[in-house]
């Protein structure tokens, strides 16, 4: 059987290959690097957990210096997050590709707004 000259079998792969692009999952333990923008990188590593849409966990340069992740989601693609501390709130937004995840983090301290790279792979 086929469809528009496009055999059965095929369209059953790409349709499995669809739904496995859709069902990433960002949940995991990922490290690699944070880099304000104009200075050197440092540590990065999150602890996430998605449950459908919404992502929880928290972030930080070590594991033994993590902060909660507020207003975390998955949409059309991004991962998007906060990190609020007493000074200001870091706001993520990444995109997820394969076992890594990579983005832009800005945060508004002082009137002044600050922006940094975040490029981190997932502990296997």
């Amino acid at each position: 059987m086929d469809f528009g000259g496009i055999p059965m079998k095929h369209i059953l792969v790409l349709t499995l290959a669809a739904v496995g692009l859709l069902g990433a999952d960002v949940t995991g333990v990922w490290t690699g690097t944070f880099t304000p923008d104009g200075d050197e990188p440092g540590p990065a590593h999150l602890v996430l957990k998605q449950e459908g849409a919404k992502v929880i966990g928290t972030a930080g340069p070590k594991p033994e210096e993590q902060m909660a992740i507020q207003n975390g989601k998955v949409e059309d693609g991004k991962l998007t997050f906060e990190v609020a501390n007493d000074k200001a709130t870091m706001k993520f937004v990444l995109k997820l590709e394969g076992d890594e995840i990579k983005g832009d983090v800005s945060r508004e301290q002082d009137g002044q707004v600050q922006t940094a790279k975040l490029a981190v792979k997932r502990n296997k």
